[in-house]
């Protein structure tokens, strides 16, 4: 039950990043537009879009929300700019959403496509090929194949594919050719090749973490995989072989703070963050193969709840979302070390997650 509380919570704060144009109030700087984010808002119903400047600047889309199918828990958007995709947990199905690259607004093309029980997750290969889908309450994972041209979903063979209980996150290695899976209920972590879309869990799997794994990342360089385990309030660190096969780094697991749901590691493979939504704060570290280590004055104090940090695609921001606050907090990053710099957007909805684009 306390993961189930903690994974809703994560879901509600990953989108909470730019709301002033979806209900919130608030504006976070101002520069040009350089990137665009994307929230999945549960009890609207729809998906919020907004701007990230280059000095941290948040600004809404006009005419958010975009209406998506109910309960949109998780997104994610086609490397081509032109399509993206909702996972609707209520209704077991997708949305699929046309992007309007001039004014950043979504509409969705109809019919959804459906999925298993309660999509948590979702993950896409680099090249806009395959889709997958984590069913938390079916046990499986769905694989989809995309249309280059329109951008509609077909289910490859074999899909939805068994997986261990309870998959609530997951990744794909950025080569695509490793599917890695976070099973809130067990102390594990499930491990698939990647073939064409189709799965085949690799052997000695799934590898072992601590207990409530509930986010997991995986480096740029594909070498390591990180877990952060609710429960045990650690950072797992495993070694990823050829294979794909697990092996757990020396000194792992790394203490974090308490109730860690929420890990980042930044674009260069240089630094990882960890919301620690019990103790309040984040924990910052450098990492030198694969292990971390906590930079000069982590972890650092964030809001009340701090339950999910991604950091922007320039590595210069970190935004933390607090779920209880209806917040979005911008801490600029020196170093990996974090420093608030009263960029605050408070809001009126529980957005699902945030999805930024280059």
């Amino acid at each position: 039950m306390m993961l189930k509380k903690w994974m809703s919570v994560v879901a509600i704060l990953l989108a909470l990043a730019g709301l002033p144009g979806c209900g919130g109030s608030g504006t976070v700087g101002s520069s040009s537009l350089q990137h665009t984010a994307y929230i999945p808002l549960p009890n609207e119903n729809g998906v919020s879009v907004f701007r990230l400047g280059g000095s941290g600047a948040l600004t809404g889309v006009a005419g958010s929300p975009f209406a998506t199918g109910p309960s949109p828990a998780a997104m994610w958007v086609h490397p081509s700019g032109k399509f993206a995709y909702v996972a609707n947990q209520s209704e077991n199905d997708i949305s699929l959403m046309k992007l309007d690259s001039n004014t950043g607004g979504m509409a969705e093309v109809l019919p959804r496509t459906p999925t298993g029980v309660a999509p948590a997750a979702m993950a896409m290969d680099s090249g806009g090929t395959f889709l997958f889908v984590a069913n938390e309450a079916s046990d499986t994972i769905s694989v989809y194949s995309i249309s280059s041209s329109d951008g509609t979903l077909s289910a490859v063979s074999g899909s939805p594919f068994p997986a261990n209980p309870g998959p609530i996150a997951m990744v794909l290695s950025p080569s695509g050719k490793f599917l890695y899976v976070c099973n809130g209920n067990l102390a594990v972590v499930s491990a698939f090749t990647v073939s064409s879309g189709s799965l085949q869990e690799i052997a000695g799997s799934p590898f072992a973490v601590g207990h409530g794994p509930f986010s997991v990342a995986v480096d740029p360089g594909e070498h390591f995989l990180y877990v952060a385990n609710a429960i045990d309030n650690t950072l797992s660190t495993l070694a990823i072989s050829g294979t794909g096969a697990l092996t757990t780094v020396s000194g792992s697991p790394f203490i974090t703070g308490t109730h860690p749901i929420s890990v980042a590691v930044d674009s260069a493979g240089a630094y990882i963050y960890v919301a620690n939504e019990g103790s309040a704060n984040i924990s910052a570290y450098s990492l030198s193969n694969g292990v971390p280590t906590q930079t000069t004055g982590s972890p650092f104090t964030a809001s009340t709840n701090p339950s999910f940090v991604t950091v922007d695609p320039t590595g210069k921001f970190l935004l933390e979302a607090d779920g209880t606050a209806k917040t979005i907090n911008e801490y600029s990053i020196a170093a990996g070390v974090l420093t608030a710099n009263g960029n605050t957007v408070t809001l009126n909805s529980a957005p699902a997650l945030i999805f930024t684009t280059p």
